[in-house]
């Protein structure tokens, strides 16, 4: 037997959803709307939630954001049962972390097995296990409200991030513009001392300097970013192989390093990298971070990272490559 919660605006579908699943030994409980909804699953943690999509005050595709964004509730199954059946409400299911999506149309035994697949399959994603479940979680209805508010916030920052790198594609001219693009678009969101783009193949690093630096945290920081190329499995290059332009966030190019601040200060403290993989996935170099302060970059920095890296890698890579072709 499970526990299921269903949500539905309509009296009469709840009264059909909770006769089928309590015929098959099912417990239910049920909610009005997506806020009620959430509300029940922190409060019950239950096995499956089933939630209609077109619900007052929070939609069935929000609640189901909402559910799969928290750790607490992210494995629980999300079955969709609606009267929707478009290609674009299907793909935003999808989008928010369904597991499975029925029409309303559905016949008993149709719904039976839809809980028993997303039941086993669970139960196959722990290997077997029983699942771990949260402590019960009493949420009043503006704390739910303000977890959709934090989500649509995050959602909106993401897209926002992801579009400005996009962006560069169509306003840059050729390979370095766009690393100078790059790199400024990076300062925006992230803090560093120094940033920069290498890219193993041309053997050519642009550093972006966000704060006047030493000396020997920019020597230090670009040996990191070499070892880190060939670390992410990309071709080996010495920081003495490389040939440096320092890039201004205006997108602008400058043709030396000797332009770079070297007032006495400290060391390189904290460095970050991640891979830029481009077509095919292989990889051509890295982005990189510093910082002369310790642990100087947080989890929003990381996340931050998280979603440039696809984007830029590629947007990188194209450049490169048309470059290479001219």
């Amino acid at each position: 037997m499970a526990k299921i919660v269903i949500a539905d605006d309509s009296p009469t579908l709840r009264r059909i959803v909770t006769s089928v699943l309590t015929r098959e030994g099912h417990e239910v409980v049920a909610a009005e709307d997506g806020i009620g909804a959430v509300q029940l699953v922190f409060q019950h943690q239950p096995d499956v939630v089933v939630l209609d999509v077109q619900m007052p005050r929070v939609s069935g595709f929000i609640a189901a954001r909402v559910l799969k964004d928290d750790w607490q509730t992210a494995d629980v199954p999300v079955v969709m049962l609606t009267s929707l059946d478009a290609a674009s409400d299907r793909y935003w299911a999808g989008q928010a972390g369904v597991d499975r999506y029925l029409t309303k149309d559905f016949e008993a035994g149709e719904l039976a097995a839809t809980i028993d697949e997303v039941l086993l399959a669970a139960t196959a994603a722990r290997g077997g296990r029983p699942a771990l479940k949260a402590e019960p979680l009493e949420l009043s209805e503006q704390d739910v409200l303000s977890r959709v508010c934090d989500l649509l916030d995050r959602k909106l920052f993401e897209s926002s991030v992801a579009q400005s790198v996009t962006a560069i594609a169509a306003t840059a001219n050729g390979l370095e513009q766009t690393v100078a693009a790059l790199l400024g678009v990076l300062q925006r969101f992230v803090g560093y001392d120094l940033a920069a783009v290498l890219l193993a193949g041309e053997r050519q690093a642009y550093v972006a300097v966000g704060r006047p630096t030493a000396q020997e945290h920019y020597d230090a920081f670009l040996s990191a970013a070499a070892d880190a190329v060939s670390s992410y499995g990309g071709a080996a290059v010495g920081a003495g192989e490389l040939s440096t332009l320092v890039a201004h966030a205006g997108g602008t190019v400058v043709a030396d390093v000797e332009e770079l601040p070297s007032p006495e200060q400290a060391g390189m403290a904290t460095c970050l990298s991640m891979p830029l993989r481009g077509h095919g996935g292989a990889v051509v170099g890295v982005l990189a971070l510093s910082s002369a302060v310790k642990n100087a970059f947080g989890e929003t920095a990381l996340s931050t990272l998280k979603l440039i890296e696809g984007p830029a890698a590629i947007v990188i890579d194209n450049a490169r490559l048309a470059g290479a072709r001219r």
